[in-house]
């Protein structure tokens, strides 16, 4: 079975609570550029630290990776291009939206680039958990005190059901040019996602 790499961006900070509820042991940790910072405020050790440290000193450690600041790949995708390389097929991202809302629009394209890869993401944050989802069937936990938010990544999603939901919907199809599946609510202990074509962005955010 292949760890799960878990990569701390320097966006704004989670809580540690947070992220010790989504540790079991064992994970690939990486420190995305000053994300190490991040780490050192939740005691955790990072296996490998990598970046171009344009936003953070260089770290004095071995287990380091550092890259000229003009290039192609953000810090982001330099972690998960390494993480991806180490065999990983699972990723939590943590730090990795706030501040600047490119860098969060450039934290979901990583989503992306994960599941062209045949690998899955999800984005962490206090107030939101963000995936994008393949073609086939899907469950969210119901979380206290959380909206469910679709929305169409690619220019289509068809054949979208969802049930266990307050806003129920069956063999629809969403366009990414109209809101129709933002704020609903997951009334059941999971809400059940299957849809037949198309990328699904799928945000849970804290009210």
């Amino acid at each position: 079975m292949s760890r799960c790499c878990v990569v701390f961006g320097g966006g704004d900070p989670v809580s540690a609570d947070i992220v010790k509820a989504e540790l079991s042991g064992g994970e690939y940790l990486i420190a995305a550029d000053s994300g190490y910072r991040l780490m050192q405020q939740l005691s955790l050790e990072p296996e490998l630290i990598i970046g171009d440290f344009d936003s953070a000193p260089e770290p004095e450690t071995p287990n380091k990776q550092v890259f000229p600041v003009e290039k192609d790949d953000t810090d982001l995708m330099l972690a998960i291009k390494a993480g991806l390389s180490a065999g990983c097929k699972s990723f939590r991202l943590f730090g990795v939206t706030g501040g600047r809302l490119d860098h969060t629009v450039a934290a979901i394209q990583s989503l992306a680039y994960l599941s062209e890869h045949q690998a899955f993401g999800e984005i962490i944050s206090d107030n939101e958990r963000i995936a994008l989802l393949a073609p086939g069937k899907h469950t969210v936990p119901k979380r206290e005190g959380y909206t469910l938010s679709l929305f169409a990544y690619t220019e289509s999603v068809r054949g979208l059901s969802v049930r266990g939901v307050k806003y129920k919907a069956e063999n629809i199809t969403l366009t990414n040019s109209f809101p129709l599946g933002v704020s609903n609510s997951i009334t059941d202990a999971e809400a059940g996602i299957n849809f037949t074509d198309g990328c699904l962005l799928v945000i849970a955010s804290r009210l």
